[in-house]
């Protein structure tokens, strides 16, 4: 393994699916293979990452643990654990698992054109700060707007930046986050801003895209076959 090696990953798949139509968006075919395949490739071909849980629910935990199966990595140790009802109650279920890894990535499994370049920027973050994310620079316009539907104002863009995954934390700092917040949050980031510690971004990926609803799947899968004829060619 690298020098950056101690990296445990964290891959959730425990989400309810509820935008998917009766679907559950981990284990649907993407380019024939279920969709949380494509990131646990991704984990298990980074050499950094010494080990992999993935969270799923009690639900799919079974089609979970077929996904798993049918994608084993000879060097590195993939567990899979029970979720809870919350994104959160994933991770907390899940940093059980991680022995005595010095760092945590924690990523969604509903993102599954997780790039060789993201993850290396996300192991060069690991190694410098105790919290960072994945983000992009908002392009679009933002406006508020009230229950109503009646814009109030436009939001400047400058500063503002459109959170992913992967996130990459000390150890110790997210699982001092899990035990102290309790509070309904977004991401294991937001934790940390709670806790008073500093976040850092690195660039993410505009393509890396989380897949929410039938046509995201469409769109993640044009991506990919984008991505193997460049590879080809």
């Amino acid at each position: 393994m690298s020098e950056e090696a101690g990296i445990a990953a964290i891959l959730l798949g425990a989400g309810s699916s509820t935008r998917m139509n009766g679907v559950d968006k981990v284990v649907a075919p993407l380019l024939g293979r279920p969709l949380l395949a494509h990131s646990l490739d991704r984990l298990q071909e980074t050499p950094s990452v010494g080990r992999i849980v993935v969270a799923a629910s009690e639900h799919n935990v079974d089609a979970v643990r077929a996904v798993v199966s049918r994608n084993p990595a000879a060097d590195k140790a993939v567990e899979v654990c029970i979720g809870g009802p919350r994104r959160q109650d994933s991770v907390c279920a899940a940093l059980d698992y991680i022995g005595g890894a010095a760092r945590v990535l924690v990523h969604d499994g509903a993102r599954p054109l997780l790039s060789g370049a993201l993850m290396r920027r996300a192991v060069r973050s690991a190694s410098i700060h105790p919290a960072a994310v994945a983000a992009v620079p908002v392009k679009d316009t933002i406006k508020r707007a009230n229950s109503a539907m009646v814009v109030l104002d436009t939001v400047p863009r400058q500063g503002l930046w459109s959170v992913q995954t992967p996130q990459v934390f000390d150890a110790g700092l997210l699982e001092t986050a899990h035990r102290t917040i309790d509070d309904d949050v977004t991401d294991d980031a937001m934790m940390i801003e709670m806790l008073g510690r500093e976040v850092t971004i690195f660039m993410g990926d505009y393509q890396n895209l989380k897949v929410t609803t039938p046509d995201d799947l469409s769109i993640a899968e044009a991506i990919l076959r984008s991505r193997m004829g460049a590879e080809a060619s």
